[in-house]
């Protein structure tokens, strides 16, 4: 599978690095017989040290013949399941029998790592998530109030799961080599979830909006932007319940205050 060149509309990037591959499926944790989903294995790198620990997996590939070469490679091997398809749009939790208990690991394309990182923390939500992103996008993971990557990825991240970064990824460590540094990125579900699915919808319009919007102060997000259009009286009430200033800015506030402004504009 090695000389199978990578396909730039699928934003395939290699990682040849064998200590880094250890690495990651050491974080991944998981021991015989747990179930594991891998996104995106492509040639098989981390697929063969999961394979090793004897793991349940789940291997979910999208390249037609990258998928076809991991399920004749591990067609002999009953604890190993190659999935041709998309992982936007198949049923995780169907695909993975005990899916509360699943660890999902993946060095996953850059141009699709926001719809897949929210996809993953759609309930139910799997037990743990590991993944390889752009250090970029690793770091607006974790930033926290104030700093100025923080934004809606930040907020949606923290509302749903306790991310923490696992170890730098050098772009040497591809191939082809990307532009880029990577990083893997622990994205831990909150157990009992916070909100429910509804709910999460009803936060994330606001998240959105008020990030859309990231230079204008609260009150008038709040008041003017087409996806909310909020009463100013109400806004004054509802901010000053909550000891906000209608002249504070998006990237000031916290998940927590998202979600709980988020409920109780929806209330």
């Amino acid at each position: 599978m090695g000389s199978r060149r990578p396909k730039r509309s699928l934003g395939q990037n290699f990682l040849v690095d064998p200590n880094l591959q250890r690495k990651i499926v050491a974080a991944v944790g998981a021991g015989e017989d747990e179930p594991v989903l891998e996104i995106g294995p492509g040639r098989g790198a981390l697929t063969e040290h999961l394979a090793g620990r004897m793991v349940r997996l789940t291997a979910v590939e999208l390249d037609d013949e990258l998928a076809a070469a991991l399920a004749r490679r591990y067609e002999d091997n009953s604890r190993v399941d190659v999935v041709h398809g998309d992982i936007l749009s198949l049923d995780l939790a169907a695909l993975c029998p005990g899916w509360a208990r699943t660890v999902v690991v993946g060095n996953i394309p850059y141009n699709i790592t926001t719809p897949i990182v929210f996809r993953l923390l759609r309930l139910p939500y799997p037990s743990d998530i590991v993944l390889t992103v752009q250090a970029e996008v690793a770091a607006r993971m974790l930033a926290g109030p104030g700093s100025r990557i923080y934004g809606a990825l930040s907020v949606g991240v923290g509302i749903h799961a306790n991310p923490s970064r696992v170890c730098k990824v050098p772009r040497t460590a591809f191939r082809p080599v990307p532009r880029v540094d990577s990083a893997v990125v622990r994205l831990t579900p909150r157990s009992p979830p916070r909100l429910t699915a509804p709910e999460a919808a009803r936060v994330r319009v606001l998240t959105r909006a008020a990030f859309s919007w990231r230079r204008k102060q609260l009150g008038t997000i709040l008041s003017r932007h087409p996806d909310l259009r909020i009463p100013r009286t109400t806004v004054h009430d509802l901010l000053g319940a909550r000891g906000l200033s209608p002249t504070v800015r998006p990237e000031q506030l916290s998940p927590e205050e998202f979600v709980e402004l988020g409920l109780a504009l929806s209330a």
